[in-house]
């Protein structure tokens, strides 16, 4: 039977990284051994950042994380974002950081990023094999037993769980969820986060494909929750856009419980403000100025100078206006109406998309079950648990990858320093 020293299950983004942490420590070829599923390392960091790899994120502080955040609060103070650039420097990879503190690749590739793990992993003695899904893993005197779908065994002193969520699973499988129950873990209900959300009505269905720059709130009964503001874009079944994905986050887990932050709520809706610069006030005061100026202007274009001309004219219409109305017909309170709905432009949430379109997965093992410097398991000795896996995830902006690298380093790092402090005792 083959023996490894640590077995590293998972090729994404938390199991490169502990694996490059580990074979560092050991320094022996063969001694850390990658078992991907897929047959290609790093599918989903492939398309992370629209290819590009947004990797980390200057704020990657716990105010920027959901879930057990107080438990990962050590860990990110520890693994801050210069170390994590500072690694990545080492292994020959320059980052550059964006105006709003998101951290590329120099290049602009996440190709490069998937270059420079595989690289230092292989360069430092670790091995990897792709299409290798892993099965079962059973505890044993001198370590664990890890059966592989072709009917393999082998034998690690220590393992690391790495497997990835269950969203978007064309890259991820999600199946280490059922391979950390067998070995005792608990795992929290799990839900799809960083998608779409799902509303009712034809109005966004109409403006598919249009991109509108807003401010987008979600509310809870009423109550605004959260917002953020950036490109939100229509879809066939709703909203979606790198802040409706910040919103959905608190969405997927009402859809999923009927609670936000562990308070109870009915309904929820998204209220986007298309002119967040301006006041009501300035905005009524704009259609009053081109009333009187533009006479014969269709109602339909009154907007058309501070807005996208489609979402200017659905804006027209969800306020009651003919599209086509001269705007020398349009009374002070249909004005009123129009600029209200600018300001506030509401949609009912019936959902969010699932896994299949998510980029994370919300829940996992509490982080209670681990120490949160080591990432070992406190029920099982020498096995660690990584990256998406764990009840924690982020802000659409490189902070679930910022986690991986901080999961997989500490897990890779104590895993392998324990067994070589086990070696120096013999």
């Amino acid at each position: 039977m083959e023996k490894v020293d640590i077995a590293v299950i998972g090729g994404g983004a938390a199991g490169l990284m502990a694996a490059c942490a580990a074979a560092r420590v050991m320094k022996k070829a063969g001694a850390v051994l990658v078992l991907e599923g897929n047959q290609k390392l790093g599918r989903k960091l492939l398309a992370t950042g629209n290819g590009r790899c947004n990797l980390t994120n200057l704020a990657a502080v716990p105010a920027h994380y959901h879930g057990d955040t107080a438990a990962a609060a050590q860990l990110l103070a520890h693994y801050t974002p210069d170390m994590v650039r500072g690694v990545f420097r080492d292994m020959g990879l320059v980052t550059k950081p964006d105006g709003e503190g998101r951290v590329y690749p120099r290049s602009g590739q996440a190709a490069a990023v998937l270059a420079a793990l595989s690289g230092c992993a292989g360069e430092n003695g670790a091995v990897c094999r792709v299409g290798t899904p892993v099965t079962a893993i059973r505890k044993t005197k001198r370590g664990f037993s890890v059966e592989m779908g072709g009917g393999e065994t082998l034998e690690a002193t220590a393992c690391i769980l790495a497997c990835g969520g269950a969203a978007s699973p064309k890259h991820s499988c999600g199946g280490g969820y059922a391979l950390v129950e067998a070995l005792g873990h608990t795992v929290t209900p799990l839900y799809p986060a960083l998608t779409q959300l799902v509303c009712a009505g034809k109005t966004a269905k109409s403006l598919s494909g249009v991109r509108c720059a807003a401010r987008a709130a979600l509310l809870a009964d009423g109550k605004e929750i959260c917002a953020e503001s950036g490109d939100v874009q229509f879809t066939d079944t709703g909203l979606s856009g790198i802040c409706v994905f910040g919103l959905s986050i608190y969405a997927a887990e009402f859809f999923a419980q009927g609670t936000i932050g562990g308070r109870a709520h009915k309904a929820l809706s998204a209220a986007l403000d298309c002119l967040p610069e301006w006041t009501f006030s300035e905005v009524l005061d704009y259609l009053l100025e081109l009333r009187a100026a533009y006479p014969v202007r269709a109602a339909g274009d009154l907007l058309a100078g501070v807005l996208n001309l489609r979402v200017g004219c659905a804006l027209v219409q969800a306020a009651g206006i003919d599209p086509a109305q001269a705007a020398k017909r349009l009374t002070r309170g249909q004005l009123q109406r129009l600029a209200a709905l600018v300001k506030s432009w509401s949609f009912t949430v019936t959902g969010t998309k699932g896994f299949q379109d998510a980029q994370i997965t919300a829940g996992g093992v509490p982080l209670g079950e681990v120490d949160v410097l080591t990432m070992q398991s406190r029920k099982v000795k020498n096995l660690y648990i990584a990256g998406e896996m764990l009840n924690i995830h982020g802000d659409c902006g490189g902070y679930n990858l910022h986690f991986a690298w901080a999961t997989g380093m500490a897990a890779g790092t104590a895993a392998a320093e324990a067994i070589r402090k086990k070696g120096e005792k013999r």
